[in-house]
Formats: C-alpha cells, sequence, structure tokens
C-alpha cells in the first residue's frame, strides 16, 4: 500500500523518545549534534548510499510535523515497506502491542458489525481478566474495575483495519523508562508500572492457560488451571480466550514490549500463544470449574446445628450445619469460637436455627464454613424482636 502520512495531527502524536528509540533498535548511528542546531543526526547505509534522519531535541521547535514525516519517509525506504506500517510501528514503539488473529485462514474474511463488537468484547474481557489478576489473584473476577484497571482498559487502544477480519493491533501505551534500573534496585523488575504490570500478566497468564491447556489434554485433569490462578489464569481470562478461539477457528495472541521501555523480565521481542478451536472445550470447562468451587464470601446464613463433633461436655468448636442455599440443602462442616460453645450447644439441644456470617468453601464433594462470626440464635432474634412491639387487639 503505497500511502504517504500527512495527518499533522497524527505525525504530532509521534515522539522523539519513540523515534529515538525505534532508530536504536533498528542500528542506525548516532553521528551527533546537527552543527549547532538543537537536533541530533541518524545514519544507515542502504542501496549504495548513506541515509540520514534528524532527531529534534525538543518536539515544540517549528516543523516537528513536517520533520516527522520526513522521518517516516525515509524509513519506508530503508525498509522497503509502507510508509503506513512504519508509522504504526513507531507509534508502537512507545506502547506494549497485544495482537490477535485468526490461525485458520479467517483473518481476511470481512467482519460484520456483530462480529466485530463480539471480537472487540472479547479482547477487552482478555485484558479486563489479565489486568484485575494483576491486583489481585484470583479463580473468578466479579465486581466493578477498580480505578487503576479502568484507567488502563481506557488508554488501550486498537489500530484502524480491524473490521476488515478477525485481526486487532492493541496499543498499551507506557511511561517511558528513563533509566535501566540495576539489579536490587528498586525499578521495573521489583515494580512495573500498571500498565506494564498488566500486559506482564496477560502474557504469564496465556502461557499458563497453554500450558494448563496442553496437560488437561494429555491427563485428563483441570488440576494445572487451579496451580495457575497465581498466574493470572481465571475463569474470566478461560472465558474471553475461548470465544476468540471459537470464533477465530483457532486465534493467535502475542504480546510484544515498548521500546521506550524494555522488558528485562521478557528479552524476547514477542512472547506468542496458541489456542485451536479444540482449546475452546478445555478452556470453557476450567472456567465453569472455577466458578463451581468459588467460595462464597461473607455470605449471611440461616443454618441448623445437626451435629458436634463431640459430646456436649466435651465439645471443642467442630460441628456440621445444614444450609439452605438456592433451594439445596447443604451440609457444611465448621469450626466455631470457643466464646460461642454455649449458643451452638443450646442451638444444637433444642433444634433451634442459628444465624452467622462466613465464607462458604467446597472443599472436593462437600462444603465447609470458614471463619464463622456474628453468631446468634434466630429465635432469640424475634423474641427480641417481639418484645419491643406493642400488640392490639
Amino acid at each position: 500500500m503505497n500511502v504517504q502520512i500527512r495527518d499533522r495531527s497524527a505525525l504530532l502524536s509521534l515522539s522523539i523518545t519513540s523515534l529515538r528509540a525505534y532508530l536504536h533498535a533498528r542500528d542506525w548511528q548516532n553521528l551527533g549534534q546537527w552543527g549547532q542546531r538543537p537536533a541530533t543526526v541518524y545514519a544507515k547505509e542502504f542501496d549504495g548510499r548513506t541515509w540520514e534522519i534528524i532527531v529534534p531535541h525538543q518536539d515544540t521547535v517549528g516543523g516537528y510535523a513536517a520533520g516527522m514525516a520526513e522521518a517516516v519517509a525515509v524509513l519506508a525506504v530503508v525498509e522497503e515497506r509502507s510508509q503506513l506500517d512504519v508509522f504504526h510501528d513507531l507509534a508502537s514503539t512507545s506502547a506494549d502491542v497485544i495482537r490477535l488473529s485468526s490461525m485458520n485462514g479467517t483473518a481476511k474474511v470481512p467482519l460484520s458489525l456483530r462480529q466485530s463488537t463480539e471480537f472487540l468484547n472479547d479482547s477487552y474481557n482478555l485484558l479486563a481478566a489479565a489486568a484485575r489478576s494483576a491486583e489481585r489473584a484470583r479463580a473468578t473476577h466479579r465486581g466493578p474495575l477498580s480505578a487503576n484497571v479502568a484507567d488502563f482498559l481506557g488508554h488501550v487502544r486498537p489500530l484502524p483495519g480491524y473490521y476488515e477480519g478477525y485481526e486487532l493491533t492493541l496499543h498499551s501505551p507506557v511511561p517511558m523508562g528513563l533509566e535501566t534500573q540495576p539489579p536490587l534496585e528498586l525499578g521495573d523488575d521489583f515494580y512495573p508500572p500498571f500498565p506494564r504490570l498488566a500486559t506482564l500478566k496477560l502474557a504469564e497468564a496465556l502461557e499458563h492457560s497453554t500450558a494448563a491447556v496442553a496437560t488437561a489434554m494429555t491427563e485428563g485433569s483441570l488440576a494445572a488451571f487451579d496451580r495457575a490462578v497465581p498466574h493470572g489464569v481465571s475463569a474470566n481470562l478461560c472465558d474471553a480466550v475461548a470465544e476468540l478461539a471459537r470464533e477465530g477457528e483457532g486465534v493467535e495472541i502475542s504480546v510484544a514490549w515498548a521500546e521506550v521501555r524494555p522488558q528485562s523480565q521478557h528479552p524476547s521481542p514477542a512472547s506468542t500463544f496458541r489456542f485451536t478451536s479444540h482449546s475452546a472445550d478445555i478452556l470453557d470447562e476450567a472456567a465453569r470449574s472455577f466458578r463451581l468451587n468459588e467460595p462464597f464470601l461473607d455470605e449471611s446464613v440461616v443454618a441448623q446445628v445437626v451435629q458436634l463433633a463431640r459430646e456436649p461436655e466435651a465439645f471443642d468448636g467442630r460441628a456440621t450445619i445444614l444450609y439452605v442455599r438456592e433451594g439445596r440443602p447443604i451440609r457444611m462442616q465448621t469450626e466455631f469460637g470457643e466464646e460461642t460453645y454455649n449458643t451452638v450447644i443450646s442451638a444444637f439441644k433444642e433444634r433451634e436455627p442459628i444465624k452467622l456470617d462466613g465464607d462458604i468453601y467446597r472443599v472436593k464433594n462437600s462444603f465447609e464454613l470458614r471463619n464463622p462470626r456474628n453468631l446468634s440464635l434466630v429465635t432469640a432474634q424475634a423474641d427480641h424482636f417481639t418484645e419491643g412491639r406493642s400488640t392490639t387487639t
């Protein structure tokens, strides 16, 4: 495609740092300052001649947009590519780049409005899941997005052209790394800025998802997914990848790091992960398993004490309670604090229901109520309510 970049606002969006990083990564030679002018000359040999690019020291100088246009034009000639491709790569030097595309030849088949919407939505959910795990790794993410995650997603931009087929390039801007922090000092290896933290977690989660799918195929077990939760694998991420793989007849996802902020943890220029359409079924099952085994935190429970682990005179706090949840009775093991022993024993002997708060966990084929708190007898509450109510005849 022979396109010349002339859009002034687009050219002004290219930063000096991005251009320097781009030239450095492609072995252009720094010849030093351009005489007495506030600019640096970069040079490279190609096709029997020396090509030069002038990089200003400030983006407030007159003719900045024209200078960037000339740099794009020279790079297009030297690299034998279109100016549009060069421009997009220059823009990506200040952003982590996430690319998604079909593995099965559907990348260039035009998408309908519905397909485009679903493609963007699945991609959004993928990044949202990774960003939420960057804050806190959980098997299932629920509730509203945090300010960090919402801000990150608000700055990610799709490049033009996604509507032309099942292929999408996303740019996630990251702050410029002014210095490379040496080992043992505070820097990106210790705590990256959140946009980089999110894309790092995305790559980590996709890597462990790939391994977990392979293990599930060979061993017939989802245990590898459970072990991958600390690495960013969640029901949300599995759902998103499954949809992308299914709709794209296989999906390839790659992550590349912004050249203005090199990533020492991932020295390769890109990390690429592939999921076939067959992977989608496994990912769906993993997501379902995550949700099935997800703990119900801070649940309010009205239950019956049906069994004490020991006789009342030797009670040690361990008991079984019967609780009806969503119309289904479930028995749960729990352990009460010593200060509630008398109340629990009374409820058991008198067959009185109790009310309490706790965290419900599935353990294999049974349930446990952990951290029981705010325990009281339901009948005691009712009696208290009746005593404070006036009656008429």
